[in-house]
């Protein structure tokens, strides 16, 4: 452990970072498109996104500290992203996809990673609301954090997001106290009923809205009643 250590502090120099461009700036929030781009990625299921961290980021740096074929080291980029999918339930486990940015000059052919567990993700351009927010996080932060930011879009009137699925995104090194970064990313999708193919109506996108946010809320109830049954 000690020794990635090192290399992440060795790492987190002048990091490449994800490219971006706002489109449109909310009160608390912000709309952005990331072009088209190749991540590397590993999947682990858990009741906790917390404990899988630190096993899903080892197996990542190893693969840019030259575990990869042919053996060659690759530099950090930022940010860090996992994609979660909530579990059906508070017993159920969710699923978290976690993802470095391959680096430009290895975007056209990423090298193939050793360990046969990192995937290469050809991440289409995405639309995401998204907001800032500091310090450290753990589970009860992000579903705090995400639940309040789908309120504040909700509020806004945004149709076509998806809130069944979310990104959790850190920018910065575990040894970095202060002024640290991370951000919440809901999907913008187009807002169409595949099954009929027609637009759907802003009262509609609504509806489907709460019932897809239903996960995010039950998630933040389900840690509060947990965090009574401790006391």
């Amino acid at each position: 452990m000690a020794g990635i250590l090192k290399g992440i502090r060795a790492a987190f120099g002048d990091v490449e970072m994800a490219p971006y461009t706002v489109m449109a700036e909310r009160d608390v929030y912000e709309e952005r498109i990331y072009p088209a781009r190749k991540w590397a990625c590993i999947t682990m299921a858990g009741l906790s996104q917390q404990e899988l961290v630190s096993p899903m980021f080892r197996a990542l740096f190893n693969y840019i500290a030259g575990k990869n074929d042919p053996n060659i080291r690759m530099d950090m980029t930022s940010p860090v992203t996992t994609y979660v999918v909530p579990g059906a339930g508070p017993a159920c486990e969710s699923t978290f996809t976690m993802g470095f940015l391959v680096p430009e000059e290895h975007q056209q052919i990423p090298p193939p990673a050793a360990d046969k567990t990192i995937f290469i993700e050809e991440r289409p351009e995405l639309t995401v609301l998204t907001r800032r927010f500091g310090g450290y996080t753990n589970d009860e932060v992000i579903i705090k954090e995400a639940k309040e930011l789908a309120e504040a879009i909700k509020k806004n009137g945004e149709i076509g997001v998806n809130f069944n699925q979310y990104y959790v995104a850190g920018y910065d090194p575990p040894f970095k106290l202060f002024g640290r970064r991370n951000e919440i990313w809901f999907v913008k999708t187009k807002s169409t009923d595949n099954q009929e193919g027609k637009e759907l109506t802003a009262n509609e996108d609504e509806s489907k809205m709460k019932e897809a946010n239903g996960s995010i809320v039950k998630d933040s109830e389900d840690i509060k009643k947990g965090d009574q049954k401790d006391e």
